[in-house]
């Protein structure tokens, strides 16, 4: 028994660090642009500087910016653009433009950043400004300094103080509209911004090679974790809202392994879309006493489970953004295995 307990600690000591610093931090390494989060942690609050498109007039530049600062306060994000200092997240339009017959057509890229001008994720928009419009003069009186004030009580405000609304107002609110929802979901999860979002589901597929019941025990020690965090377990009703987690387990003796003999313990994690295409994947190496996981794997499953979804928690997050859906259930999550 106490040899046991003593490989159970060990199996802790060497896994717990996935989560931390080292090599293994990085599992998601090398997986491509495409299914690759690059675990980059958003901030859980924090103000949006947005920035000017240099592809435009001067005039429609501050406007774009004003607006989409404008459309972010109203959902709940403090945001402003009149400034070039500052700013929790940085918002930069990069903007493609060609010539239409009474003005011009848009194609817009919001790129969102860290002060250090790491980019977190992109968002696509279009659209079209009539000739008046795309050379329009640069917006009158500062932007509303209130980051958070509601658009009732800043258009109150305005009339108390007989500023009229500048007409070129709805016409740039009317093209930031969609994009700021998307930017909206991507910096706070907040599902109001996408109140229809379907939840992302885990589908737990293809555990295998495990000596006795780490196949079985490995899988349902995960998915009681995933639930626990209010995450959705489904491997019966598979769709497009479905991601698979699979692991490939090997327990090998280690030879010339000094007094008492020991295996090494190896689970490849992947995560995969439903069509098969590798969006990552993170392994775990470890040793624990020889033979001891011939038939019951026990807490081991259960420690080891826990250190792979501490990590793979805040990647399958990102995941859920990328693809527009969300992430955490309201309700008692089901498990369908």
């Amino acid at each position: 028994m106490t040899s046991i307990l003593r490989s159970l600690v060990l199996f802790v000591l060497t896994i717990a660090p996935l989560a931390a610093c080292g090599d293994l931090p990085r599992p998601f390494e090398g997986a491509g642009r495409e299914g690759d989060p690059s675990l980059l942690e958003l901030r859980d609050t924090g103000t949006v500087r947005v920035e000017g498109g240099d592809d435009l007039p001067e005039g429609a530049s501050a406007h774009l910016a004003r607006a989409m600062a404008r459309a972010l306060r109203n959902r709940d994000i403090p945001a402003y653009s009149d400034s070039s200092e500052g700013g929790s997240y940085i918002l930069r339009p990069n903007v493609e433009t060609s010539l239409v017959e009474d003005g011009a057509k848009l194609d817009l890229t919001w790129v969102l950043m860290r002060p250090d001008g790491l980019a977190i994720d992109t968002v696509r928009s279009s659209g079209e400004l009539s000739a008046e419009q795309w050379f329009a003069d640069r917006p009158g009186g500062p932007e509303e300094n209130g980051l958070l004030v509601p658009q009732d009580l800043a258009e109150k405000v305005r009339e108390l103080d007989g500023i009229k609304e500048d007409p070129m107002i709805r016409t740039y609110d009317g093209l930031v509209a969609t994009p700021a929802d998307e930017i909206a979901f991507m910096i706070t999860g907040d599902r109001s911004a996408f109140k229809a979002a379907p939840f992302m589901k885990i589908a737990l597929i293809d555990f295998s090679g495990a000596p006795g019941d780490g196949n079985t025990a490995l899988s349902r020690s995960a998915g009681a974790l995933l639930q626990s965090k209010g995450i959705l377990v489904d491997n019966r009703e598979i769709d497009e809202n479905s991601v698979i987690l699979s692991a490939t387990i090997a327990v090998t003796p280690v030879e010339n392994s000094k007094n008492p003999p020991v295996d090494k313990v190896s689970i490849e994690w992947i995560i995969m879309e439903t069509n098969g295409s590798e969006l990552g994947q993170m392994n775990q190496n470890n040793v624990v006493p020889h033979g001891s996981l011939d038939k019951y794997w026990g807490p081991v499953a259960s420690l080891a489970a826990q250190a792979a979804v501490e990590t793979l928690e805040g990647v399958l997050g990102q995941i859920a953004t990328r693809k527009k859906l969300q992430l955490r259930a309201d309700r008692k999550t089901l498990s369908a295995r």
